[in-house]
């Protein structure tokens, strides 16, 4: 005899069965639906039918809404995602219906595919965990060969701080994993409130009382803007600072310009020394969505001093570079295709690397020198200004990008935003 819950996994699977991507043999979205079914049936034997059904028809149809159709930033993806699990949900209500479920468990499906009560729901957090795991058992690999090294630790941690406490200690037990990512799971508790953001910055080893005063001022500065939680400074190169101020439950706001092995291997590894392997690191200031429009705004107003407009401006964009890293031409070139509509010509220009600074800034017309660094420093103070110099550029040079007023509200909006998403 053929129950409702044959009848809406069939309609499922005769959905799922469409996707015209092939992954070992089936259709990808197929073959997902049944590792989720699989993962649930191992992790939770028990499940009513809702939360079966929620397994098996968690991605329906995901191939139908294509990535690409959003915006390919920060805020398109989280629309894409919240838009794909009211579409799920729809889908699966309606599948349901046909089934002959009542009201009430279209409803709990409901509210689970769209993460209503999540860590407050049982049922919802039990949809969460085996989707973690299914990520992890399945997907992690092939994931990781895509992405880049810096960013995999950030990846790892919003895994874990989306499961349960169960299921973290249980993904310790089955899945071995690098002492690098096993710390997410032991501390990533969600319950636990984010209390504190610490900006950290390089800082100057040899001299790290000017550089250590400087981000506890921007710190006091982001703080006035009242991004709901304490905020300090630290720098790497000022001893004990990081183990001051930074905790478990704090999220960490890299003053850097590049991600890169700083903000994926070697913060990572300065918190644990500090007796916080728990602390949630964002994405750095060179990253910042809110950066681009600040530069714009910044280029603006000296054009407007010059009485310029944008259209006839050459912007010089100047950067660290590096020699052993592509992170920081990366990020600057990243930069200079999404602004250079906005004037008559970008050009780019580095300390350490080729296009060096001297030989992008000469013969530049109508030109504005805009330095892409965090604080003032060695290079800003000394290097850059060498460098313009024997060039011969004559335009207005404008201080760091990371020096204007604008930039304490804007991380203040960013920290308050990355927490409200810990949530």
């Amino acid at each position: 005899m053929t129950t409702r819950l044959d009848h809406a996994f069939a309609a499922i699977d005769a959905a799922n069965s469409q996707d015209p991507n092939w992954e070992e043999g089936k259709p990808a979205n197929l073959l997902y639906g049944q590792r989720m079914a699989e993962e649930q049936q191992r992790m939770f034997p028990q499940a009513d039918d809702v939360l079966r059904i929620a397994c098996r028809g968690q991605h329906i149809e995901r191939w139908t809404l294509p990535r690409s159709d959003f915006p390919m930033s920060r805020p398109g993806y989280l629309q894409w995602r919240q838009e794909q699990g009211r579409r799920h949900a729809g889908r699966i209500a309606g599948i349901m219906a046909d089934a002959g479920y009542p009201a009430e468990d279209i409803d709990r499906a409901r509210r689970m595919l769209t993460k209503q009560g999540i860590k407050r729901d049982p049922q919802v957090q039990a949809l969460e965990d085996v989707i973690c795991f299914t990520f992890i058992r399945w997907y992690l690999g092939d994931f990781m060969a895509a992405i880049s090294d810096e960013k995999m630790p950030r990846i790892i941690e919003k895994t874990a701080r989306k499961m349960s406490a169960e299921a973290r200690a249980r993904a310790l037990a089955e899945f071995p994993m690098p002492e690098t990512f096993a710390v997410y799971f032991r501390d990533a508790d969600e319950s636990r409130p984010v209390r504190r953001a610490v900006i950290v910055s390089h800082g100057q080893p040899g001299d790290p009382e000017p550089q250590q005063a400087a981000i506890e001022a921007l710190a006091a500065e982001v703080a006035r803007h009242d991004p709901g939680l304490e905020v300090l400074g630290a720098t790497l190169a000022m001893p004990g600072a990081l183990a001051r101020t930074c905790r478990s439950d704090c999220v960490i706001y890299p003053m850097f310009m590049a991600e890169g092995w700083f903000t994926s291997t070697e913060l990572p590894r300065r918190l644990i020394e500090a007796g916080a392997p728990g602390a949630h690191i964002m994405r750095p200031f060179g990253t910042d969505p809110g950066l681009p429009d600040l530069i714009v705004d910044k280029v603006r107003q000296a054009a407007e001093a010059e009485r310029w407009t944008l259209d006839q401006v050459t912007l010089l964009l100047s950067a660290h570079g590096s020699q052993r890293s592509q992170a920081s031409f990366q990020i600057t070139t990243a930069l200079a295709e999404r602004l250079s509509p906005q004037f008559a010509r970008l050009v780019t220009g580095f300390v350490e690397q080729e296009p060096f600074i001297a030989d992008a800034a000469r013969g530049l017309d109508r030109a504005i020198s805009l330095p892409l660094f965090a604080l003032r420093a060695e290079h800003v103070l000394e290097d850059l200004p060498e460098a313009l110099d024997q060039a011969g550029f004559t335009g207005p040079r404008l201080d760091p990008i990371g020096l204007a007023p604008e930039v304490p509200a804007m991380i203040a909006r960013s920290i308050a935003t990355e927490v409200s998403s810990l949530k």
